[in-house]
């Protein structure tokens, strides 16, 4: 079996090798990486999601959240709103601006994934995509780390 470090740190360096390029090809668009995830995860929910929830789902506290949407409500491609559901509650809106950003977003993305992705098997990605899926459920719930013994 190979080295399950080495696993980890090469899973932690394709991710951020594949962020660099995005945002190497976002970058001409105006876009960061903290604008252009924002957005995507926006998008993702429809257009519209809870102010908290979407601090979650990209993983930023409240302070540095406030600050990006102050940024992207400025330039006009979100809106916040008071909660349908909770009036001491926000939720964020993706405007038409913001839609059109997206589009540019998920172009971006796609043509990244064609490029980095091209020469690869489909049958070997399928496979990738399991092992991450499990990986990621195994997260998800919290499967607790167990000590292992010997070569680390």
């Amino acid at each position: 079996m190979a080295d399950l470090l080495s696993f980890e740190l090469s899973l932690v360096e394709l991710a951020h090798k594949w962020r660099r390029v995005v945002d190497d090809e976002l970058r001409p668009f105006g876009l960061s990486q903290a604008t252009w995830r924002t957005l995507y995860f926006i998008s993702r929910t429809g257009g519209e999601i809870p102010q908290k929830g979407l601090a979650f789902a990209i993983g930023i506290e409240g302070p540095s959240l406030v600050h990006l949407l102050d940024q992207l409500e400025n330039v006009g491609l979100i809106e916040r709103r008071v909660s349908r559901t909770d009036r001491r509650a926000k939720s964020v809106h993706l405007l038409d601006k913001g839609s059109t950003q997206v589009e540019i977003i998920q172009d971006v993305l796609s043509q990244v994934r064609h490029r980095l992705l091209d020469d690869i098997d489909p049958a070997q990605l399928e496979s990738c995509s399991e092992v991450f899926a499990q990986i990621l459920d195994n997260a998800e719930n919290g499967k607790p780390a167990q000590m292992v013994t010997g070569d680390v």
